[in-house]
């Protein structure tokens, strides 16, 4: 019985040896500080940087209209007259009151100088002639302004009119646009337009359904001075050079990235995203490295706006420090840590 009791109490001094965790290889990620970038999408729509409806100022028959609708021309080129007869007779007939009007003038001036006439009657027939001078230059430009021409080198967009229409003053003929520069409308947030400063702007570029993989940098032109009453948006524009090799058309719809870069108090630290793990109640956490124990303890964490250059930390981190890069969800607290990179050459 005694040697029982003996037995007992030597079993229960015995203390088991701790058996030390092995050190787990991994990356280390330095801690740096990077400015974030903020991206936004938006729909646009694809517009003729200029356009303008042609019309005649004088009224009349169409006589010529050659153009079709999607059809290219140069500046100079004709769009459409209008038939000529009566304007060709104006100008017959001012041409004819204009040179009896000179002959009246010119036999006058001669008997004012024989003293036939007096200084009255010759400047009545001068009246006669600079008034018949004007007739004519009227009827000229009526006959002018029976033919128009395209004002710059333009697409066509739309035919209002048929040919051999009658057609009036301020009529519209056709719809010109001005391909040589594009146009992207958009519709922008107030937050946008009342904070984004030019420095800010990093990059705005257009995008394509139907031209996967390339991106077209656009210039920032205007934006309206007034919301839209409803949506509480801003109409912005920008402008881009019509690809050669495109055939892009007003009224397509374009994808406008817009990126920006975050204000000086956004700046962010980053991390890998692999280097952040969900603690049990929905928190994040890191684990952080010290390098003079080579050992690892949990950190929480405030996650911000992802960047270019990883997930940005808004809390919980200092420049410098040292988390670990991959695999933190196989790590313990206080687990040894061998480090198998340079941490200054992450990301």
């Amino acid at each position: 019985m005694v040697t029982a009791i003996c037995c007992l109490f030597a079993c229960e001094r015995e203390v088991v040896p701790v058996v030390e965790q092995a050190v787990r290889p991994a990356k280390l990620f330095k801690v740096s500080a990077h400015e974030a970038v903020v991206r936004h999408q938006f729909i646009g729509r694809l517009d003729a940087a200029q356009t303008v409806d042609v019309s005649f100022e004088v009224e009349g028959v169409l006589a010529a209209l050659p153009l079709r609708e999607g059809q290219a021309v140069a500046r100079g080129d004709l769009l459409a007259a209008l038939d000529p007869t009566d304007f060709d007779l104006a100008v017959r007939e001012a041409q004819v009151q204009s040179r009896l009007a000179k002959q009246d003038l010119e036999r006058r001036a001669a008997l004012f100088k024989e003293r036939g006439i007096s200084r009255s009657a010759l400047d009545e027939a001068q009246a006669v002639f600079d008034l018949s001078q004007v007739r004519l230059d009227q009827a000229e430009a009526r006959l002018e302004k029976s033919r128009l021409t395209a004002p710059f080198d333009a697409f066509v967009a739309r035919r209002y009119v048929d040919n051999r229409s009658k057609v009036t003053n301020g009529d519209k003929i056709l719809r010109l646009s001005d391909l040589s520069e594009l146009k992207v409308t958009v519709s922008l947030p107030e937050d946008i337009v009342a904070t984004v400063t030019q420095e800010r702007v990093k990059s705005i570029t257009a995008e394509f359904d139907f031209l996967p993989g390339e991106k077209f940098p656009l210039t920032y032109r205007e934006n309206t001075g007034e919301a839209n009453a409803v949506a509480q948006t801003f109409m912005a524009s920008f402008t881009m050079p019509r690809p050669p090799e495109h055939n892009l058309l007003p009224g397509m719809t374009a994808l406008v990235q817009l990126e920006l870069n975050s204000s000086d108090e956004q700046t962010q630290i980053a991390v890998p995203p692999t280097a952040i793990i969900s603690a049990p109640d929905g928190q994040f956490l890191v684990w952080v490295y010290d390098p003079l124990t080579h050992k690892v303890s949990p950190r929480r964490v405030v996650v911000a706006e992802p960047g270019m250059r990883g997930v940005g930390i808004s809390d919980g981190l200092e420049l410098g420090e040292l988390v670990v890069a991959a695999g933190a969800s196989q790590l313990q607290e206080g687990m040894r840590i061998r480090v198998i990179n340079d941490p200054a050459n992450q990301l």
